[in-house]
């Protein structure tokens, strides 16, 4: 048997002479070997899940007059929001009663556009007759 190697880096072909054949490996027959009984199946270990640590409420110690001074923008805040809540509030009200007004306007130029209508009608029933 010849065996041709093909260049992958080179266009060469290079050739080798034939290989001997190895020679074969006579095991022979499978033995009896004399393996004890498995008694008993050994079981799959017990899978305990993942223990969450208990979360403890830690304590955080702060200075007192930061303490204080928290409390007091807090405080601040709290005026602000109420401040903020009664603007909007006479805001709305504002907003309403401006509502209101222009819906009566609106109304009354209508009544002033059907008058004029009207009279526009009578003047124009006395020119033609």
């Amino acid at each position: 048997m010849e065996v041709i190697i093909m260049g992958i880096f080179t266009s060469q072909k290079k050739s080798l002479s034939d290989l001997p054949k190895p020679s074969s490996f006579d095991f022979g027959s499978v033995k009896n070997i004399n393996l004890p009984d498995i008694k008993e199946e050994i079981g799959s270990v017990p899978f305990e899940p993942l223990r969450e640590e208990p979360k403890v409420k830690k304590q955080i110690f702060v200075k007192m007059d930061q303490y204080k001074e928290a409390l007091e923008t807090i405080n601040k805040i709290r005026d602000k929001i109420k401040d903020a809540d009664s603007v909007l509030n006479e805001l709305r009200s504002m907003k309403d009663k401006e509502d209101m007004h222009l819906q009566k306007w609106h109304k009354d130029l209508e009544i002033i556009k059907e008058k004029l209508k009207r009279m526009d009608e009578v003047l124009y029933e006395i020119d033609h007759e």
